[in-house]
């Protein structure tokens, strides 16, 4: 599994570098616990649901891909996150930067 975070936005609209992060080169548990983040979180069935939250103007938007095998799935979210197990791996992927 491959996952992608990049995040931009914010008051002075600053993005940030992309975050890359591949299960298959990490020790076992901690690839276990990746992957296990990316269930919890749903990707999947959030994938091409819309970002914008009205009024989240300054806000950091996040935008994860994760691609397992012949599947990509795209989320893009904007803080505050309505969902703690996103947030919990977006915390997670960024501290692979």
């Amino acid at each position: 599994m491959i996952l992608t975070l990049y995040r931009s936005g914010g008051f002075a609209a600053v993005a940030q570098p992309e975050v890359s992060v591949d299960t298959s080169t990490l020790p076992k548990d901690e690839a276990d616990h990746v992957e296990s983040a990316v269930r919890e979180a749903r990707v999947a069935e959030l994938a091409g649901q819309p970002a914008a939250v009205p009024g989240a103007g300054d806000r950091f938007v996040y935008e994860l891909t994760v691609h397992e095998g012949n599947t990509r799935h795209t989320v893009k979210v904007t803080e505050p996150f309505a969902d703690p197990a996103l947030g919990t791996l977006i915390d997670l992927l960024s501290s692979y930067s």
